[in-house]
């Protein structure tokens, strides 16, 4: 062997054992890497963004992994065990593990750079997630306490939302009585109110049809003024109309409420010892003449909006039928019971005040055939038959 050979060999195993020495300080410091590997690996399977955003709990471990750095690159990372018997490969596992570590040492900071930005990122979202959370806890409690309140009523009573949502049985009953109590004002006052809000027709809203004296866009024109009338929201009216153009007369079939319009309770209380709330219920007497009041009422309103808002004065004689649609408490079938009849002419009716006029007291001025007991839907002839 020459000196070269020499110098050859001397720098082979200078580098083996260059090798083995970073391989053995590498062991030492295994632990650390290992540790930032298996945060990785577990920020990537387990406690990933997509699921910190819906756990609080998953985003507090994305953030306990993400706090975990990773190590600064060293030589001796890229080193792996040197073979025993490969001493001439020695300096180049040294080369290639130096290059490697040059490749990687100045990629660190950046890598940290956005570790450090995703943790901040997700401190953010764990506020975000967390305070999502709370509301949510928030909203199932009241939804609960809410749940509760309406389990203390009666339960045949419907609660409106925006006495459902009250919180507090008592402000509850308070409410709900005042609705019972505006919905009985609301009855009592139908006609006077109705008369006083009748909308106005302009000429513009007029259709062809109906100032052509067609028969079908005059029945179409009394159909619209019917079902627009200013009504309380819990009355919602339908009619169909006929018009006979050889003897100006115009049939109507109106749906008229049911007796459910009228409320059954009285008003209620709340029993704080049985935290439950109690009904007084309604007299049969007073249910009943509220209800003919009622059904009486929109009669003559109709009536009147009808011959009022025939701007064209298509109409003579009005043919009114208020029907129900109720059950037959013996056969439980479907029927169609009516309630009220009366014919009107034009003159008849224009020479009554309307202003201060008792609707009932008007239908039996005007001979109308109303029924003994609406509440049980005891029907009268409907007319013309």
């Amino acid at each position: 062997m020459g000196f070269d050979g020499a110098q050859q060999r001397e720098a082979e195993l200078e580098a083996y054992q260059a090798l083995w020495t970073l391989w053995r300080s590498s062991r030492k410091t295994a632990a650390s890497v290992d540790n930032w590997k298996s945060a990785c690996r577990m920020l990537q399977t387990y406690y990933t963004v997509g699921r910190a955003r819906q756990d609080s709990e998953v985003c507090a471990m994305r953030i306990r992994y993400l706090e975990i750095p990773e190590p600064l690159p060293r030589l001796a990372d890229f080193v792996h065990a040197p073979p025993r018997y490969r001493l001439p490969d020695a300096p180049q596992q040294l080369a290639k593990a130096t290059l490697e570590y040059r490749f990687a040492r100045p990629q660190h900071p950046a890598r940290e750079r956005q570790r450090l930005n995703e943790l901040e990122t997700t401190k953010t979202l764990y506020k975000a997630v967390k305070a999502a959370e709370a509301r949510a806890a928030r909203a199932a409690e009241v939804a609960r306490r809410r749940e509760w309140q309406r389990s203390r009523w009666p339960k045949d009573v419907v609660l409106e939302s925006e006495i459902y949502n009250v919180d507090g049985m008592a402000a509850q009953v308070d409410l709900q009585n005042a609705k019972i109590e505006s919905q009985v004002d609301a009855l009592a006052n139908l006609f006077r109110d109705g008369l006083q809000n009748l909308p106005d027709v302009s000429e513009s809203a007029l259709t062809a049809s109906y100032r052509a004296s067609d028969p079908a866009g005059i029945a179409a024109h009394v159909e619209s003024v019917l079902t627009g009338m200013p009504l309380p929201r819990f009355i919602n009216p339908k009619a169909t109309a006929v018009y006979s153009p050889d003897s100006r007369q115009l049939v109507v079939e109106y749906g008229l409420p049911t007796v459910d319009v009228v409320p059954k309770a009285k008003s209620y209380r709340y029993v704080k010892s049985r935290e439950a709330v109690v009904a007084t219920a309604r007299p049969a007497s007073q249910v009943k003449a509220l209800y003919a009041s009622t059904i009486a009422q929109l009669t003559l309103l109709s009536l009147a909006a009808v011959l009022k808002l025939d701007s064209e004065r298509h109409i003579d004689v009005l043919v009114f039928n208020g029907v129900v649609e109720a059950q037959n408490p013996h056969s439980g079938q479907s029927i169609r019971p009516c309630l009220i009849a009366v014919r009107v002419t034009r003159d008849a009716l224009a020479e009554i005040n309307l202003e201060d006029a008792d609707a009932s007291a008007c239908l039996k001025r005007l001979s109308a055939n109303v029924s003994r007991d609406p509440t049980q839907s005891v029907p009268v002839r409907p007319l013309p038959e």
